[in-house]
């Protein structure tokens, strides 16, 4: 939960200082939206489909035909959104990178229940 609202806050600030338009042929159906939401980089899809994936396949034991449609699920949501008009070839990728990434530092600072007296124990 912790690493989807970091995402969340994440996308939107890089989608604030980016500032990329959505693709030109998506103009006429945006509905309301949120003012971060009409611009196109990051995709937000893309990185909690990678972010999601990556959660399941560390922390659940799965076939492999299992996980094989788990990464297949965040692939399909990504090319989902190019396909849609919602998003550049670019904005999936980065996206996917980025969810990639901030599972990895969430993972790293958690504190596990084992680690967390050792910590507290320093004080």
């Amino acid at each position: 939960l912790l690493a989807l609202l970091l995402d969340l806050v994440l996308v939107a600030v890089v989608k604030g200082l980016v500032r990329r338009p959505r693709p030109t042929h998506n103009k006429m159906d945006m509905f309301v939206t949120l003012s971060v939401d009409k611009y196109s980089f990051p995709s937000g899809h893309a990185t909690r489909a990678a972010l999601v994936c990556r959660f399941v396949l560390h922390h659940l034991v799965l076939a492999v035909p299992l996980r094989v449609l788990v990464v297949l699920w965040a692939l399909i949501v990504s090319i989902s959104r190019v396909m849609l008009g919602r998003h550049n070839v670019t904005d999936v990728l980065f996206g996917l990178l980025l969810g990639y990434a901030l599972y990895s530092v969430v993972e790293y600072c958690w504190l596990s229940p084992l680690s967390a007296p050792a910590l507290f124990a320093l004080w």
